[in-house]
């Protein structure tokens, strides 16, 4: 019998079939954070450039991809020195695939007044790895200011 024929005896939710759920999205903070030197800019704002930490992200939610964003550095202030992407490489030890992916900070639009939470946020990348257990690196572009320090590393597992 059709769901059509069965609707008017069992009532409507027999002709639908509720979707069924999805893995719950799950986020890995990298266990070991990208670091870079905070160089001093004109007017040096610093005498010895600091250690600046930056906190990537994986995101698993739909099966077989991954989603790198990263947070604002706990350093952050209003003069953007640290608001720098990183370069996410990653490889699935289960399949043997690997890829790289880029998290750049989110371009300012200066022909409008700016947010102060607008001063410093990034695109998120996301990239298809295939289900099985994940290990990325991450690390700080190196600019004029910026000199990387440490790659970030986490290792997780995706549906």
């Amino acid at each position: 019998m059709s769901a059509t024929v069965l609707a008017p005896i069992l009532g409507s939710r027999a002709a639908i079939a509720d979707p069924i759920p999805g893995p719950a999205p799950t986020t890995t903070v990298f266990q070991i954070p990208v670091t870079f030197l905070s160089g001093c800019r004109v007017g040096f704002r610093c005498w010895i450039p600091p250690v600046v930490p930056l906190a990537p992200t994986a995101t698993t939610a739909a099966p077989g991809e991954v989603t790198f964003q990263l947070a604002r550095p706990a350093t952050y202030s209003i003069d953007l020195y640290d608001c720098i992407g990183v370069s996410v490489n990653w490889k699935n030890l289960t399949t043997g695939a690997t890829g790289t992916a880029e998290v750049r900070r989110v371009p300012i639009d200066y022909s409008r007044p700016i947010p102060q939470e607008d001063l410093c946020r990034y695109v998120p990348a996301t990239v298809v790895t295939g289900s099985g257990t994940v290990v990325a690196t991450a690390a700080s572009y190196q600019t004029g200011d910026h000199v990387p320090v440490g790659s970030g590393v986490a290792l997780f597992e995706v549906p």
